[in-house]
């Protein structure tokens, strides 16, 4: 999540630099005097080890990059993942409490190809972001691959990582950016250190990156091609919604502005095969829930402004196919779209059956699983229990025992004739303890054991004598 970064280290000799062999220097120089002329650059497996003439020590690049060795920045970077490339960073005498950031990147490279949705067509239905003009990014010369929106402190991008790296993928890749660090000061971050805190990462990605998704805009022109099928009293304003220019011509409040995203959301949701963006939020849900998890398969705790947002399990099932999850009983401007609900058993959305429902209504399949589900689970906690009882029966017995009526359990069932069920009663101080199927089994398999360790014993006894 953590990609390029730019770092300042105070209290740092540079000279230390120049003892590592992997960072070969150079330096512009004027022809014919061979006097040196700016900074001393060494790149070294993704980042640039910079000494100004002052002797001031930078790094500049990306830290995924370092983390692979140097050769792409294209796979998932977990936070684990990031404390491991910081580690590597003491190599080169980096200190992350004095390591003093000037620039950084949070980000998410994101697979299409689950949602059978191409990447240009996520890019392309970016209609409005942080009320600025979007410029289009340059990839490998070409344009049309991506867009940036540019604020005072902060850029987002969102752009095809796959023609950027030159690789045959559908690569999504959503960025945030912060060019100046008054943009972070109000978290506590300033140093390399301030970025491994669970606590003050986890508020950041919340504010600046998940909340800019949130407050993004995004249309399909192709899922409402006209304006036929909406109410007549909103066709006009629709034509306006759906232009990008609309959105950042004229000066608008926020409150105004947010009202009108509620209204297209809403008529997207009514009457668009599929919503991208909410396809978009469950891509990104993923890859933060996989950004937090720890190699060992368990999730941080720690990442609590995380765990709210649009977390959805089913991103990759549902693909295209997003259902509507806004009735469309109402047609009031101010109107909130309801919350998704999901089948428990299947993962199929049932936002639009009856309040209260856990299942969906596929001939009570999935009812009737979660209930075999939940009764499976309910004997099997009895025969445990059962099974306890017997165990400390058989311990505490001994010779007591005594077998008064049972079955063979071990007769082959033999077709057409009914199988005995198998039973045995235990005397226990002249009380009667009655034992039936697999728990007579089990009695009987247990008591077996018990019998042929002592016996055993005895034996080893006898021979000793």
């Amino acid at each position: 999540m953590i990609d390029g970064i730019s770092i300042e280290l105070s209290e740092f000799d540079f000279r230390l630099w120049e003892t590592i062999p992997e960072l070969e220097f150079s330096v512009l120089t004027v022809v014919g005097s061979g006097e040196e002329r700016g900074s001393r650059k060494a790149h070294y497996k993704g980042l640039d080890f910079i000494i100004e003439p002052k002797g001031k020590a930078k790094i500049k690049g990306s830290i995924h990059k370092f983390f692979n060795q140097g050769q792409h920045n294209t796979n998932r970077f977990t936070f684990e993942d990031f404390q491991e490339a910081v580690a590597r960073l003491a190599a080169f005498g980096v200190n992350p409490q004095t390591a003093i950031l000037k620039s950084f990147e949070i980000g998410l490279n994101l697979n299409t190809t689950t949602t059978k949705i191409n990447t240009k067509t996520f890019l392309d239905s970016i209609l409005y972001c942080r009320a600025t003009e979007r410029s289009e990014m340059e990839l490998n010369g070409r344009t049309g691959y991506g867009y940036a929106y540019k604020t005072t402190n902060t850029t987002y991008k969102f752009y095809d990582k796959a023609e950027q790296s030159k690789i045959k993928a559908e690569l999504l890749r959503v960025e945030t950016k912060f060019v100046r660090m008054r943009a972070v000061e109000s978290y506590g971050i300033y140093s390399l250190a301030d970025l491994m805190d669970k606590a003050k990462l986890s508020k950041l990605i919340a504010d600046k990156f998940l909340k800019m998704i949130d407050e993004t805009i995004f249309f399909e022109w192709d899922q409402i091609k006209t304006t036929r099928q909406l109410p007549v009293k909103y066709k006009s304003k629709f034509k306006d919604l759906r232009n990008p220019d609309w959105w950042i011509k004229d000066e608008r409040s926020r409150k105004e502005r947010y009202r009108n995203k509620l209204l297209l959301e809403k008529l997207i949701n009514q009457y668009a095969k599929r919503n991208i963006k909410n396809i978009l939020k469950e891509l990104i849900s993923l890859e933060v829930s996989a950004f937090v998890r720890s190699k060992k398969g368990y999730e941080y705790t720690d990442f609590h402004n995380l765990k709210n947002w649009n977390l959805s399990k089913h991103a990759a099932k549902k693909g295209t196919d997003a259902q509507r999850i806004v009735c469309a009983d109402s047609t009031e401007q101010g109107e909130v779209k309801k919350e998704k609900r999901y089948c428990l058993t299947c993962g199929k959305e049932i936002t639009g059956q009856k309040t209260g429902s856990k299942y969906c209504n596929d001939q009570r399949k999935c009812r009737d699983k979660a209930y075999n589900l939940k009764v499976s689970e309910k004997k099997k906690a009895r025969q445990t229990k059962k099974q306890k009882e017997i165990l400390n029966l058989i311990k505490d017995l001994g010779a007591e025992f005594s077998l008064i009526r049972t079955t063979n359990p071990n007769r082959k069932k033999t077709k057409g004739v009914p199988r005995r069920k198998t039973s045995i009663i235990v005397n226990i101080g002249g009380k009667k303890r009655y034992f039936h199927g697999v728990a007579a089994r089990f009695f009987l398999r247990e008591f077996e054991k018990k019998t042929e360790s002592l016996t055993k014993q005895q034996q080893y006894e006898t021979d000793r004598i």
